[in-house]
C-alpha cells in the first residue's frame, strides 16, 4: 500500500510540475511587403509633398514651410543603414499637423491589422500592415 502511494504521490507532483512549464513563445514571423501596396499607400498619402520618386519635389512642396525630406537619401544620411524604426515614428504621427514645421499625422489613415515587426534591437513591435507597407516602399526608394 505505501508503495502505491508513494506512486500516486509522485505521479501527481511530475503532473504538477510539468503543467507548470511554459510553453516556448514562437519567434516572431518575419514581415513580408507586398511591393504594390507600399507604392498604393505612397501614391496616396505621400507623393504630393515628396514627388513620385521620393526627392522631395512634390507638386505642394514649394508652397510649404518647410521643404519636404529628400527620402531617397535616408540611408545615406545614417550611415548606410535605412532608419526603419525612425521612419516608422515619422510617418505614423510627428507633432505638427497641416505643416506647420512637421509633416502632418498619418496614424488614423494606416491603421488595420497589426503584424510581428523585429526592432533592430530585438523587440517585437506589432505595428499596423500599413505603415510596415509604406516603409517598406521608402526603403526601396534609397538611392
Amino acid at each position: 500500500m505505501k508503495r502505491w502511494t508513494l506512486g500516486a504521490a509522485l505521479t501527481l507532483s511530475a503532473c504538477g510540475f510539468f503543467a507548470q512549464q511554459e510553453e516556448p513563445v514562437p519567434a516572431a514571423v518575419p514581415f513580408a511587403a507586398d511591393p504594390g501596396a507600399g507604392a498604393e499607400i505612397y501614391a496616396g498619402h505621400c507623393v504630393m509633398c515628396h514627388g513620385p520618386g521620393g526627392q522631395g519635389d512634390g507638386r505642394l512642396a514649394p508652397d510649404l514651410p518647410v521643404a519636404p525630406s529628400d527620402l531617397t537619401t535616408l540611408s545615406a544620411r545614417h550611415g548606410g543603414l535605412f532608419p526603419t524604426e525612425a521612419v516608422l515614428t515619422e510617418i505614423h504621427g510627428y507633432p505638427g499637423k497641416f505643416h506647420r514645421g512637421a509633416m502632418p499625422e498619418f496614424g488614423p489613415l494606416l491603421g488595420g491589422e497589426l503584424v510581428e515587426w523585429r526592432a533592430p534591437d530585438g523587440r517585437v513591435v506589432m505595428t499596423p500592415r500599413p505603415l510596415l507597407e509604406l516603409m517598406r516602399h521608402v526603403e526601396g526608394l534609397q538611392g
